[in-house]
This record gives C-alpha cells, sequence and structure tokens, in this order.
C-alpha cells in the first residue's frame, strides 16, 4: 500500500488493503499481479504442504494480492465473487481436486516418474473437469 493510512488511530490490514484497492493506491508490484490473475484462464497453485497447509509465502501472497474489492466483496460471498473453497472459493475461482504427490523427494525415481506422467495426463483434460462443490451462501442464512 502507498499513500496514508486510511484509518490510522485504529490499523486492520483487512481494511487498509481493501482502502488501498479503492483508492488505487496499491504498490505496483501488487497491481502487476492482479493483472495477471485478471488474464488468467487457469491458475495452478503448485506447492508443498507444510503444517497442512500452504507455505507462508504463498500464504503472504493471497493476503496482499486478493484484496477486498479485487477478488471478493462482503456480504453474501461465500459461493460466488475470483477464488473458491476456503480462500478461493472466498473470492470466486472454481476449484478443482487437488493433485497430491505424497512424499515427491522421498521415492523411487520411477514413483516419482508415474507422478509426472499422472499430472502431465491431468493437465492434458483439466478443462473438461468439474469443480468441487462448497456450501452455498444461502446455508448460513441471513448475514
Amino acid at each position: 500500500m502507498a499513500g496514508d493510512l486510511y484509518n490510522p488511530d485504529h490499523f486492520n490490514y483487512g481494511t487498509e488493503a481493501w482502502k488501498a484497492y479503492e483508492n488505487g493506491c496499491l504498490t505496483e508490484d501488487l497491481i502487476e499481479e492482479q493483472k495477471k490473475v485478471n488474464k488468467a484462464d487457469l491458475v495452478i497453485f503448485q506447492f508443498p504442504l507444510y503444517w497442512f497447509s500452504m507455505p507462508a509465502i504463498l500464504k503472504g501472497w493471497m493476503d496482499r494480492v486478493l484484496v477486498q474489492g479485487f477478488a471478493h466483496d462482503f456480504p453474501k460471498c461465500f459461493d460466488s465473487g475470483l477464488l473458491k473453497h476456503g480462500i478461493l472459493h472466498f473470492c470466486g475461482f472454481s476449484v478443482l481436486s487437488p493433485q497430491i504427490c505424497f512424499a515427491s523427494e522421498y521415492v523411487t525415481e520411477e514413483k516419482r516418474k508415474e507422478m509426472l506422467i499422472s499430472w502431465v495426463k491431468r493437465l492434458q483434460t483439466i478443462w473438461e473437469e468439474k469443480p468441487i462443490q462448497c456450501v452455498p451462501e444461502w446455508y448460513f442464512g441471513d448475514i
């Protein structure tokens, strides 16, 4: 974010990022990342799991790039919005089932090749896959 804070007396990152987006005060690197997301027909997040989650650097990218106003808006955006299911669903993405390769750094070379062949096969038909289901916003009642 560049420029003055929206509320310097009470810092709230989400609000500050949202207002920076609304006012055109995001830094150039974030604007460039948002342009990439907007242009993309397909976004693949490929990462190792750390403590049952994405690495901190990817979480930081999501926090900084997928700000309110750009990737999601309130209220009632549980099954609409740009990313779905958890962070992705909340922002409006259609999410496909994950491709999990367990302990790829420890398996045999033959098993690693099988993992890669499986991934290549999936990529050839990825446009035909159906997104995974998410709980729709009406499930939560009035918000």
